[in-house]
């Protein structure tokens, strides 16, 4: 295991910063086919992922995603449009809208991860000659570790 230097941890976040723009940029160029941005996705990734029966706040699901509440707000009207949510008032409180996927919004997920698989799987098979289980398991603890010490104050 290595010691945590300055030159290190330089070189750590220099390459997850070049990773995630190149990633990002790839992710960008897969959804246009479908007519989402990669905001758009991860809104109905959250959304879609939610146990069933559970409805989201707009407020959650921006602070989630990190992405402003009118662009949560707008995206969401774009996806009841289409069909995928359905969003209801809260019976709490008034200014509250919840936010509810529909099966249809599961079925255009899955859709997109077929059509999308085909060029992640040649992502990810770059990876051939490392083990790919700790790989993800490191992935989720700095993702969690980020997600539970966000800078923003969301979360």
């Amino acid at each position: 295991m290595s010691t945590l230097t300055g030159p290190l941890v330089a070189e750590c976040s220099t390459w997850l910063s070049i990773v995630s723009k190149l990633f990002s940029t790839r992710m960008g160029v897969l959804l246009e086919p479908h007519g989402l941005t990669q905001g758009q996705f991860s809104i109905l990734h959250h959304v879609v992922r939610q146990p069933q029966g559970s409805d989201s706040r707009v407020s959650e699901i921006a602070a989630a995603v990190e992405v402003e509440q009118p662009a949560v707000t707008k995206t969401l009207a774009k996806f009841q449009n289409m069909g995928l949510i359905e969003m209801t008032p809260s019976a709490t409180d008034k200014r509250a809208k919840l936010v509810k996927a529909t099966p249809q919004a599961g079925q255009l997920l899955g859709k997109i991860y077929q059509d999308i698989g085909p060029d992640l799987f040649q992502v990810f098979n770059a990876l051939e000659d490392t083990d790919l289980d700790v790989f993800i398991t490191q992935l989720t603890t700095l993702g969690r570790w980020l997600d539970e010490n966000r800078l923003n104050g969301s979360g």
